[in-house]
């Protein structure tokens, strides 16, 4: 552990805290600054006493007295280079607004730091350079207006062109917000399609704030997140539906294309499960939650394409018993696969193959599924995938392709 910060130290650090928050806990800071409640409390008084006026909250926490705040206190030499980094890192962002807002605010950062602080900062400012965006092209200037619109809880009307170049007029709830390949995407209720609906920035052309506000949605955005990592992954032959006896082989109007698949290797993480009692919609949901935060596809060597697979194999008989998922990419080699991933080689073989294209939060993927499992098809049970590649990188627009492995011409 280490060593303590010195009191006088930590009690200006807990002084700037209330300040930035609304309300803390005793365990909040005690763990935080690695001391015991009941120092915090010694503590608490201690500022009490010095003037600080905090307003004990009871059975929450404590905050400071609205309208309290003491001059800005002075940040050290790591604090003030780790602003300057994220400086060049937002400059580099697609959202005029947030670009400019945070330009203000960075100035104003500036100004209290010391003589030395600020020599070094701008000499640590010439020694950065973000990479992405190399054309530093801006796509939005909406990210900072829809923040204030999700905190006040304003119902909004969209103009929105589609990637199909169709356009509609929505009067939509906004819930959170998200950063993915350079895009920023709003989560929001569509009062139109009734159901949350992903909106991309850039294809916003009009935002007018209306009179109207809506009731917070009782959930948070990682309930929101999980649930959607359920609907966008669902495991493979899941019954969504009572079956129908005869099922035609159209799947989203296209037909299904038999094909032959070479042999190839993949590298990924990998977990055992079952479709019972939907073990495997949780057990999946968190290999795709460790594949994303954990950033497992830049982690595999010997990657031959950035497509990530999420295959189905190992079946014990069918989809009524135990079989392992992967997700992983397709590599050259199975050398030096990394400690906590699998390897594994395939055969190939016989594949049906079918795409769907739609936005993911719609369940698109589960849809698929369905189908497939209705159809009377001679399955191998060798092999079973989707690709999730270049087309699949917006989730408002997706392409996902399926591959299904049978025994014979179908």
């Amino acid at each position: 552990m280490p060593e303590s910060k010195p009191r006088l130290a930590r009690l200006t650090a807990i002084v700037t805290q209330l300040q930035a928050s609304n309300c803390l806990t005793a365990s909040y800071l005690a763990n935080k600054h690695e001391v015991s409640v009941r120092t915090i409390y010694r503590d608490i008084r201690t500022l009490e006493q010095s003037g600080i006026p905090i307003v004990t909250l009871e059975g929450k926490g404590y905050t400071l007295m609205d309208g309290f705040k003491l001059p800005p206190i002075m940040f050290t030499e790591a604090e003030a280079n780790a602003l300057i980094t994220a400086e060049h890192l937002i400059l580099k962002n697609t959202d005029t607004s947030l670009v400019e807002q945070y330009q203000n605010a960075i100035t104003k950062i500036k100004a209290v730091l010391r003589g030395e602080q600020k020599n070094k900062s701008e000499f640590i400012a010439q020694r950065i350079q973000v990479r992405n965006n190399t054309y530093n092209n801006k796509t939005s200037n909406y990210l900072i207006q829809l923040q204030a619109y999700i905190a006040s809880f304003n119902v909004i009307e969209i103009k929105y062109l589609s990637l199909e170049n169709k356009h509609t007029t929505r009067a939509i709830e906004p819930f959170a917000l998200y950063t993915t390949n350079n895009n920023w995407i709003l989560i929001a209720f569509c009062r139109k399609r009734q159901a949350f609906r992903a909106f991309r920035l850039d294809c916003i052309q009009e935002i007018k704030k209306t009179t109207q506000q809506f009731t917070p949605h009782n959930f948070t955005l990682e309930e929101y997140l999980e649930s959607c990592r359920k609907k966008y992954f669902p495991t493979p032959d899941i019954p969504l539906a009572v079956p129908q006896p005869n099922f035609t082989k159209n799947i989203n109007s296209n037909i299904m294309e038999q094909i032959k698949i070479k042999p190839f290797n993949l590298i990924g993480i990998a977990v055992r499960t079952t479709n019972q009692n939907n073990q495997a919609l949780e057990d999946i949901s968190k290999l795709w939650q460790q594949f994303m935060q954990e950033d497992i596809a830049n982690k595999i060597p010997n990657k031959l394409s950035n497509n990530v697979y999420s295959l189905y194999t190992h079946y014990q008989k069918d989809f009524t018993a135990p079989y392992t998922t992967i997700l992983g990419c397709k590599v050259s080699s199975l050398e030096n696969i990394p400690e906590g991933m699998v390897g594994e080689s395939f055969t190939g073989g016989t594949y049906l193959k079918s795409s769907v294209k739609g936005n993911l939060a719609d369940g698109i993927v589960g849809e698929q599924w369905n189908k497939i499992w209705k159809m009377k098809l001679d399955r191998a049970y060798t092999a079973d995938f989707e690709i999730y590649g270049s087309k699949a990188q917006d989730p408002t627009a997706a392409e996902v392709d399926f591959y299904i492995a049978i025994n014979k011409e179908a």
